[in-house]
């Protein structure tokens, strides 16, 4: 029978990306993450998160009791929320005035463990920082992840999800505004008589 809380996704846009050293936030313990811009049209997709968040919910009731269904965190997180499995970037204040984020769902993914990291640039080589794997895999690039869902009971009573591994399967404009030299200097890398001036 099939893992029901695992997720391979279509492409997706990455964003936060911190996958080949684990980044800390508000002094919680390191982990490496990936946030995911899930287009509102990749109903497979959708489709797939809430079934497995279904699953997980259901996982949690044999965990945690009946009473872990009516407790547990959304699918989608209300506005003004801090807690369910996928962000509506229309319905918040900060990501709507942003184009990249329009019309997508955004979830966050976590991980103590390193994921697998691969590029179709690169092919069946895994990526690692020693590599370059930052310059490849980054910020506004497109690729596939795959990722467990899963309920928890701590602090507080919800659903999460854990990251597994990431493909690149295409660049895109980076997020921040930053862009390489060779970018920058494209056009004048291409002309042979860039330095004639200076003769």
């Amino acid at each position: 029978m099939p893992n029901q809380t695992h997720v391979k996704t279509g492409e997706v846009r990455f964003s936060f990306c911190h996958l080949f050293e684990p980044s800390s936030f508000n002094d919680q313990k390191p982990k490496y993450s990936l946030s995911i811009l899930i287009d509102k049209s990749d109903k497979v997709t959708l489709d797939a998160i809430k079934k497995a968040y279904e699953a997980a919910k259901q996982l949690g009731v044999e965990r945690y009791g009946k009473g872990f269904a009516s407790k547990a965190s959304p699918l989608v997180r209300p506005v003004g929320s801090n807690y369910g499995l996928l962000k509506d970037a229309d319905q918040d204040d900060e990501l709507a005035s942003d184009p990249n984020y329009v019309n997508h769902f955004v979830m966050n993914l976590k991980s103590d463990k390193a994921p697998q990291v691969l590029a179709r640039e690169t092919g069946r080589k895994r990526l690692t920082k020693e590599d370059g794997g930052e310059d490849i895999v980054y910020s506004g690039c497109f690729g596939k992840v795959t990722f467990n869902v899963y309920p928890y009971q701590n602090v507080a009573t919800g659903i999460s999800a854990g990251l597994n591994n990431v493909l690149k399967t295409r660049d895109g404009d980076r997020f921040g505004g930053w862009t390489s030299a060779e970018d920058d200097f494209a056009d004048d890398l291409e002309n042979d008589d860039i330095y004639s001036d200076l003769l």
